[in-house]
């Protein structure tokens, strides 16, 4: 893949997490699924929110639906979800020689990887979809046990 092609990835996943939007249509992908407001209270050791659905800039075209929601407290937890489909077989590829290169998290998914060394986000593989945990006042620990919580449900 080209340099030109991986950094256009990158900067779709920023976008697609980013851009809110107000609901998921019926039988869409829907992250809110994954985690109960309780389980994400203590994965981050604080409580939280009922999960707001959020999702980013429809990527339809692409062939990848996303799907986010946001858990609110003194720690803010958000997931993600990318559900990759036939056609963006290549994106997916992409992503996953992407996360390959990072500092990998064991025992999580098909391939998990830390964005980066603050490790307060965490991306997982599994299948044809992807997760991406994010925490703001928080790192580590809380993101995988909310991985596994999430992992269980991933349909």
């Amino acid at each position: 893949m080209t340099q030109r092609l991986r950094i256009a990835f990158g900067v779709s996943i920023l976008f697609a997490v980013a851009l809110p939007a107000a609901a998921a249509p019926d039988g869409a992908v829907n992250a809110c699924t994954l985690l109960t407001r309780d389980e994400a209270s203590a994965a981050v050791g604080s409580p939280v929110s009922e999960g707001k659905l959020t999702a980013g800039k429809s990527m339809s075209a692409a062939g990848i639906e996303v799907s986010g929601c946001s858990y609110s407290g003194s720690k803010d937890l958000s997931v993600s979800l990318w559900r990759f489909s036939p056609s963006a077989q290549q994106s997916l590829e992409v992503y996953r020689g992407l996360c390959k290169k990072k500092e990998q998290a064991p025992g999580l998914g098909d391939l998990a990887c830390w964005y980066n060394a603050s490790h307060n986000e965490l991306q997982v593989l599994k299948g044809t979809s992807l997760l991406i945990f994010q925490l703001r006042g928080g790192a580590g620990a809380a993101l995988t046990t909310a991985a596994k919580q999430a992992l269980g449900r991933l349909k």
